[in-house]
């Protein structure tokens, strides 16, 4: 009897040593994974945290040239500086898309394209009168038409 309980403890032992040895591959595979995971989401984040800055120095620009044309410093025509902004900020909003689509022109092409759509059809002063709901509307069938060019 003695016999056997010292075998069944040595068996015990045995099997014991073998499940830790496996659960330490185990969790060093997963923590390996873990380290992954975490490196991709802080690149991912680095990446849009540089987007949102971006979009955040456009924004004031545009907010200042704005501010500016509500002033009166600009009359109906639309100011260069303006013109630059307005399409830096809708290709950095089409980039995507235009990207994912074989059949779209660049960004960069499609915005100047709609610009000048707007441009023909309002004057600054309209356009920056209007809420961001209007103006998306406005320029719709614009980047419709210049989609593909």
């Amino acid at each position: 009897m003695r016999i056997a309980a010292t075998f069944f403890c040595l068996l015990l032992v045995i099997s014991c040593s073998s499940s830790n040895a496996d659960n330490e591959s185990v969790v060093a595979d997963l923590q390996t994974k873990v380290d992954e995971l975490s490196t991709s989401l802080t690149a991912a984040n680095e990446t849009e945290a540089a987007l949102e800055a971006k979009v955040e120095a456009l924004q004031a620009k545009l907010d200042a040239v704005s501010e500016q044309m509500n002033s009166g410093a600009y009359a109906a025509t639309w100011p260069d500086d303006y013109r630059a902004m307005w399409t830096d900020i809708c290709a950095l909003v089409l980039k995507d898309g235009a990207e994912a689509d074989p059949a779209a022109a660049p960004a960069q092409d499609i915005c100047e394209c709609s610009l000048n759509g707007l441009m023909k059809a309002f004057t600054v002063r309209q356009y920056e009168s209007w809420s961001q709901e209007l103006k998306d509307a406005a320029v719709a069938p614009y980047l419709t038409l210049c989609w593909s060019a």
